[in-house]
């Protein structure tokens, strides 16, 4: 979903074309109008709580894009279950309830979670289900049976020559040239959906946002080693399916 979806990469290009420190200032300022003020619990101090919100404000605004993905599969899922149908929910909308949800909850929480990509993530799909919920509400959409987890259709050679490449070195990037054709993010997001989501998480990090391990250890709770570790286990599985598609697809010539 991530790969194929043309929203998340048109977004990610206009992001890329905004000066980021000019996007940061126009969201916080918008999230920090957007959330009302509240006596302070008794367990923090003024100056713990404005930590947590230059936190929110920097390390975690870093994690927009990623962010933003979680919503996008959570969406799918809504619009596969039948509580809303395509368009009807904006993802960046989401994805500032969320946000907004997170900076109140900081405000009050005993202590900051230690995997606060698994935090954000909770919030996330937790933010989307309540917006499907109320927009099923309003429409009274028929809920359809479950749907059936669709195959892989054929992938032509020049895809799967591509992916192999790519995928050589489990230490470097997606290249662009990857990222850019459909038909390889296709097949890449079809695999990703049958990994763990914290890998699938982690791994985009590193191969999409080209985090680096230091960065993604310090809002997973992981150590570099273990993040690492991670990247070049998924890495390997994603290696033995497209080996697979590759096999079949000999074999279907013959």
């Amino acid at each position: 979903m991530v790969f194929q979806d043309p929203y998340f990469h048109a977004l990610r290009r206009r992001l890329e074309a905004t000066p980021y420190e000019t996007f940061r200032r126009q969201f916080t300022e918008r999230l920090h109008a957007a959330v009302a003020p509240k006596p302070r619990p008794p367990h923090l101090s003024a100056e713990e709580i404005e930590e947590r919100e230059r936190w929110l404000y920097k390390e975690g605004l870093d994690l927009y894009l990623p962010v933003l993905r979680i919503i996008l599969r959570a969406l799918r899922r809504e619009i596969e279950t039948g509580l809303i149908t395509q368009g009807e929910l904006d993802p960046e909308e989401l994805a500032f309830a969320t946000y907004q949800r997170a900076l109140e909850e900081l405000r009050l929480l005993p202590q900051l979670p230690r995997d606060r990509l698994a935090w954000l993530r909770h919030l996330a799909r937790d933010t989307v289900h309540r917006a499907a919920l109320a927009q099923h509400s309003l429409h009274h959409h028929p809920i359809p049976a479950a749907s059936s987890v669709t195959a892989l259709p054929p992938v032509p050679q020049p895809t799967i020559a591509r992916l192999e490449s790519a995928l050589a070195d489990p230490d470097l990037p997606l290249p662009d040239d990857v990222i850019d054709d459909p038909e390889a993010r296709r097949v890449l997001d079809h695999f990703l959906d049958r990994l763990p989501e914290r890998w699938r998480e982690i791994y985009l990090l590193a191969a999409l946002d080209r985090w680096s391990d230091d960065e993604i250890a310090a809002i997973t709770g992981l150590l570099p080693d273990e993040v690492r570790a991670i990247v070049h286990a998924t890495v390997r599985f994603l290696r033995a399916w497209i080996e697979e598609i590759a096999t079949e697809a000999a074999e279907s010539k013959e």
